[in-house]
């Protein structure tokens, strides 16, 4: 039997036109969260690959009380000096001039789109890389006990998210090393995945603490204060997998990270070849992060990474 149908666009299908949604949609993105805590140097350009940074000791030997004929002691410094080397990075999308000529839409707007998220989240994991190299380490052994180590390395394995006593144990002992807080208020930042954070969040120390009066001062993720802390969620680069399921996170002061900028992050056009046919769009950056302080030369860190052996 003939007849016009539907299911078959030369029968009836081509009757209708399928209408194209206004609104283009993009896979969910993470915030920068670590790179907003990086200390931040220009004049790389034209200066070469690596950039040198002094870092300056305690006095060697302590002054302390005289006598009417003594003489004043002498004492001294050392001058260490820090690397911070300069990388490329980038990415691009090419795509053709027909595409674009008879796109609804501009494909420039998607790409750039896509590219800035990725510049992002690359970029923010190269200055968090910085942060998880530090030798300090802490580890939730149990709700009730944690073990610092000084080498890098974790050699227990959690049992515990962070918590009340966790937490507690962690800023006091950045307080006893001399680890400047990051902000004027006398704040240590702790930068968390969201595993890591759920024991927070159910302690009722921390539900009570961490409400705020002043949300334009907060950084981005910002979920809380609590202890002389400020608590920042993150998804993009620490694990929420680290011994099933209590997380990462990374505690600091100021001076932490440094970043040098030569060329800063910028959206670049290729120029068209194959007359107008061949396009391209990409993002570029020319810098790099550094950590400032070395605990196994400098004797001193301040970052403390908290998770688990396994």
């Amino acid at each position: 039997m003939a007849l016009q149908l539907w299911a078959t666009t030369s029968l009836g299908g081509y009757f209708s036109n399928n209408t194209l949604s206004k609104e283009l949609r993009h896979a969910a993105q993470p915030l920068m969260k670590f790179r907003q805590f990086v200390e931040v140097k220009s004049g790389g350009a034209n200066r070469g690959e690596k950039v040198l940074f002094d870092k300056i000791s305690n006095i060697t030997t302590a002054g302390g009380t005289l006598t009417e004929t003594d003489t004043i002691p002498s004492a001294n410094f050392t001058i260490k000096q820090g690397t911070a080397t300069i990388t490329e990075y980038g990415n691009s999308i090419p795509y053709t001039g027909k595409l674009e000529d008879l796109s609804e839409f501009d494909p420039e707007n998607a790409i750039q789109k896509v590219l800035r998220n990725d510049m992002a989240k690359v970029l923010d994991s190269a200055a968090a890389a910085q942060f998880a190299a530090g030798d300090l380490t802490y580890c939730c052994s149990t709700s009730t006990f944690g073990d610092f180590t000084t080498n890098g390395t974790f050699t227990l394995v959690a049992t515990s998210n962070l918590n009340d006593y966790h937490v507690k144990n962690c800023v006091d002992y950045l307080r006893k090393l001399n680890v400047p807080a990051y902000d004027s208020d006398g704040n240590y930042i702790c930068i968390a995945s969201v595993n890591a954070l759920r024991g927070l969040r159910d302690d009722s120390n921390w539900i009570a603490a961490a409400e705020y009066g002043d949300p334009e001062r907060l950084f981005k993720g910002e979920v809380g204060r609590y202890y002389s802390c400020r608590f920042i969620e993150e998804t993009n680069y620490l694990s929420n997998a680290k011994n099933t399921y209590y997380g990462e996170a990374i505690m600091f002061g100021a001076d932490a990270i440094m970043e040098v900028v030569a060329v800063p992050e910028e959206i670049r056009a290729k120029v068209p070849s194959d007359f107008g046919r061949s396009k391209a769009l990409a993002w570029y950056y020319l810098g790099g992060f550094a950590r400032i302080w070395d605990y196994s030369t400098d004797g001193e860190e301040h970052v403390l990474r908290i998770g688990s052996a396994s």
